[in-house]
């Protein structure tokens, strides 16, 4: 049995450090990642590898602050507070120098191979766009 629970925290580890071909290592060729916040699916390891390589490039000094919080069988909760300031394109979105904060939580999924085959990711998307100036946030 694999030790799910150590691979999935290589991938944010390999992420703090950049290392986007790590980020991907452990995964199946065929993973998909589905992003709950944009409802968008992502097929593939190039495809992931460049989703995950997206948020280090919107905010270049950015952590994930990443802990596994559950892991049971072939799952494993992970959960973060990923910061940083945005001097990079963010999606549509031109840089804005703001700073910016936001929870997430990714849900690792493996085979019997110890090989991750889908994670689920979601994050507060409208916290992140009003932080950065993009929407603006409701009058109460």
């Amino acid at each position: 049995m694999s030790d799910n629970s150590g691979i999935a925290s290589a991938v944010f580890e390999a992420w703090e450090k950049r290392d986007f071909d790590a980020v991907v290592e452990n995964m199946a060729e065929d993973v998909v990642v589905t992003d709950r916040s944009r409802g968008e699916t992502i097929k593939g390891r190039a495809e992931v590898k460049a989703f995950y390589a997206s948020w280090a490039s919107a905010c270049p000094d950015s952590t994930c602050g990443y802990q596994v919080v559950a892991a049971s069988g072939d799952a494993v909760a992970v959960e973060g507070l990923w910061s940083g300031t945005n001097t990079g394109p963010f999606g549509p979105f031109e840089p804005s120098g703001r700073t910016v904060s936001m929870p997430w939580i990714n849900n690792v999924y493996f085979d019997a191979d110890g090989r991750i085959v889908k994670v689920s990711v979601l994050y507060d998307q409208m916290g992140v766009l009003s932080q950065l100036g993009h929407v603006a946030v409701p009058s109460a």
